[in-house]
């Protein structure tokens, strides 16, 4: 007899896919839709062992991004963001602050590759704290210390469980979870948490308990979708159907060889762009690339793929630099 399928979801939030009982969990553990596969110990040594036709690019070829340093945010007036590498953002959008994955240095075993192009001190005022998923390279429980300190008013929206694990770290923050499809809307503010591919880990056995996924941010007259970690998926085709007019796309392009290894969880350029173009939106940004070497492929090689691709496909991006404070507006 298979395991008893449970659904779980947030009852105090609405739920914007009126066929979603919730997420689904197997023995407590949260699981994809169409791929339920998760790296094992045996896939990662086939991994590390196998050749990698890029490893003399990675050894040979520097790759240093321009940064713009900030060393306030005086230069942040209205609707604007602040890429501030890897997955991490500062958005301000309808006079509310937000951090989306904050991560200001290393992470365990993995050096960080670009500066960091702020002083962390700088980040105060934020109203809300987005956290996508529970690996380290999105959730740094440093990085998240000094940001809670700087700002005891902040606010936490996430998936389920990782808010349980946040604010076991922080008991004072206040913090709202959700499940897929889940929407929470205050003071001008609507976030919604979306499916994505990925997975959930950060110790021996807590893999699958804590949900992984995206964000719908809506505020200011703009609304934007930020993927988190996520491989291509039919959940990107379902987005229009439930979000009309997306003026900006943030999606991954990076840590994505081999192909066979990374497909499942992690979205290449090609992929990502095809993705933005199903959801229909306007601008494409791209981001995790560039600041932790955690696949086969040079540092270099997601943004130049992903810039070459785009122009062949005629898809409008921006490529914001690092620090680099890019003003934002309504896509019409």
């Amino acid at each position: 007899m298979g395991e008893r399928i449970t659904f779980r979801r947030n009852s105090r939030l609405a739920t914007v896919n009126p066929r979603w009982r919730g997420n689904p969990t197997a023995g407590g553990k949260f699981f994809n839709r169409q791929h339920r596969w998760r790296p094992g110990a045996i896939s990662v040594l086939k991994w590390r062992l196998s050749p990698n036709p890029q490893r003399k690019e990675k050894r040979t070829v520097k790759w240093n991004p321009k940064v713009h340093y900030l060393r306030s945010l005086d230069a942040v007036v209205g609707n604007s963001l602040v890429w501030l590498g890897h997955n991490s953002f500062f958005l301000q959008l309808g006079g509310k602050r937000f951090m989306i994955d904050p991560v200001y240095g290393n992470i365990p075993f993995v050096k960080r590759r670009s500066m960091l192009p702020a002083n962390p001190s700088i980040f105060r005022g934020i109203d809300w704290l987005l956290i996508s998923h529970d690996h380290f390279d999105h959730l740094d429980k440093p990085s998240l210390a000094r940001l809670v300190a700087d700002n005891p008013n902040m606010k936490l929206f996430c998936g389920l469980g990782t808010g349980e694990l946040i604010q076991g770290w922080f008991p004072q923050m206040e913090v709202v979870e959700a499940a897929w499809y889940q929407q929470y809307a205050e003071e001008g503010v609507t976030l919604t948490f979306l499916p994505a591919q990925h997975w959930s880990k950060r110790g021996v056995s807590d893999g699958g308990e804590r949900l992984w996924g995206a964000f719908m941010i809506q505020a200011g007259g703009i609304t934007i979708y930020n993927s988190g970690d996520t491989g291509y998926a039919p959940h990107f085709q379902e987005l229009p159907s439930l979000f009309p007019h997306i003026d900006y796309c943030m999606i991954g392009i990076g840590a994505y060889k081999p192909r066979w290894f990374m497909k499942p969880n992690h979205i290449s350029p090609y992929d990502a762009l095809t993705a933005s173009v199903e959801m229909k939106a306007h601008v494409t940004i791209p981001m995790h690339y560039g600041t932790f070497d955690l696949s086969d492929e040079p540092l270099f090689d997601p943004p130049h793929v992903f810039a070459a691709e785009a122009r062949k496909r005629n898809v409008a991006v921006l490529m914001p630099e690092l620090g680099e404070v890019v003003k934002l507006k309504p896509q019409r």
